[in-house]
């Protein structure tokens, strides 16, 4: 087994050196809504509308010449919805420090490699507001809902390749919130939206 297991490790070590790690930037812009389903299990979704709010990040992305990518960021991303109900104005905005963790396969062609990633991310809230009608809550002083929000991203895209250091790419994400970031156990609210991701990566190594 010894003899099999090197063999391994070396046919591994080989994949990793022919491999190009790159810095990366990102900026998002969302269209972020709630998913909320009442004491009785049934979805109010129709009730909510969602906003448009911005991310940014900055990340390392790990890309194998035989497909592989790998890809870990920290940024900021806003959330949030709106809510007209029995005559009442409610709006929420929410800021979150994000970490994501992502692998992905990109089908590398001469400029222009489409690729698919799927990432995991955690989001702790920074600071949060609700307004009803003309008031406002500080949701995290009053823990008006959990700081902690996780799920999925699942980000098809493309990288263009500008020279040897340099791509820029560009893709579509879709957001699924685990988490219910509500207080109240017999409801429940998640983050969910849709956005589009401009970014640049500058090779750090060949």
């Amino acid at each position: 087994m010894k003899p099999i297991a090197l063999l391994f490790f070396l046919l591994c070590s080989a994949q990793i050196l022919q491999a190009q790690s790159s810095l990366t930037l990102e900026a998002s812009q969302w269209y972020a809504n709630f998913g909320f389903k009442d004491s009785d299990g049934g979805k109010q979704n129709k009730d909510y509308s969602g906003i448009f709010a911005g991310a940014y990040s900055i990340g390392y992305r790990y890309d194998f010449d035989f497909g592989l990518m790998i890809k870990t960021t920290v940024g900021m991303r806003s959330s949030g919805s709106n809510l007209v109900y029995d005559g009442s104005d409610y709006s929420w905005r929410l800021q979150y420090l994000d970490l994501r963790l992502g692998v992905g396969y990109q089908y590398k062609l001469n400029r222009i490699s489409p690729y698919l990633m799927v990432s995991g991310y955690y989001g702790n809230l920074l600071r949060g507001h609700q307004i009803l009608n003309n008031e406002h809550f500080n949701i995290k002083e009053s823990e008006l809902m959990e700081t902690s929000d996780f799920g999925m991203i699942f980000s098809p895209g493309a990288n263009i390749s500008i020279n040897d250091r340099i791509k820029v790419f560009t893709e579509f994400n879709y957001l699924l919130g685990l988490a219910n970031i509500e207080k109240d156990e017999e409801q429940t609210t998640k983050n969910n939206g849709m956005g589009l991701t401009l970014g640049l990566a500058l090779s750090i190594s060949k």
